[in-house]
């Protein structure tokens, strides 16, 4: 790398790297950050539909300026390979409203995914998920309840306890959402 002639005995004596300010390119990297939005909010709408990795969903993106619009028209081939993506297409509206929806400050986008489910079974699995939480939130519930515990008790572990059951609760009320829906 020098040649054979290093400029110091050793990389702990020389001078930490500098940034050179010719280099850094705000647009490139707004650009950047907007497209890995893009591809993560489509890896993450994937996860929470369960679709399965090897299955390829189209995407409706409603861009909220042009500049957008053209940037994700131009990276297409990026989005649709790393996001797993079969078809990208560009609406005129808000998808805002919609299930399976992120919405940014730049875009809102949209998985189209019908996924086949046996409704008595996913109700089923759905039942036994909830009790599954409920069992461990009524116990938190009652030690929490328990003024002997309570004073006995380090201040980390009630704090941690109290944590866990606010968890639970968001874990109910998402449950008992996807069961609503089912009918």
């Amino acid at each position: 790398m020098y040649d054979g002639a290093p400029p110091l005995k050793s990389v702990a004596l020389a001078a930490y790297p500098q940034a050179d300010e010719a280099q850094i390119d705000l647009r490139a990297e707004t650009e950047m950050a907007v497209l890995q939005d893009l591809i993560v909010s489509v890896r993450n709408l994937r996860a929470e539909l369960k679709v399965e990795p090897k299955v390829k969903v189209p995407i409706e993106i409603y861009a909220h300026d042009a500049e957008t619009r053209r940037l994700i028209e131009e990276n297409r081939g990026s989005v649709e390979r790393l996001g797993s993506v079969e078809q990208v297409s560009f609406v005129e509206s808000s998808r805002a409203k919609l299930a399976g929806v992120r919405s940014t400050a730049r875009f809102d986008v949209h998985v189209v995914y019908e996924r086949k489910i046996d409704v008595a079974a996913e109700r089923e699995r759905l039942k036994k998920e909830l009790e599954k939480i409920e069992k461990p939130l009524a116990s938190s519930q009652g030690r929490l309840n328990d003024e002997q515990f309570l004073k006995k008790a380090p201040a980390q572990v009630v704090e941690g306890l109290r944590k866990q059951v606010d968890e639970l609760k968001i874990l109910q009320e998402k449950t008992l959402a996807k069961l609503k829906e089912l009918g």
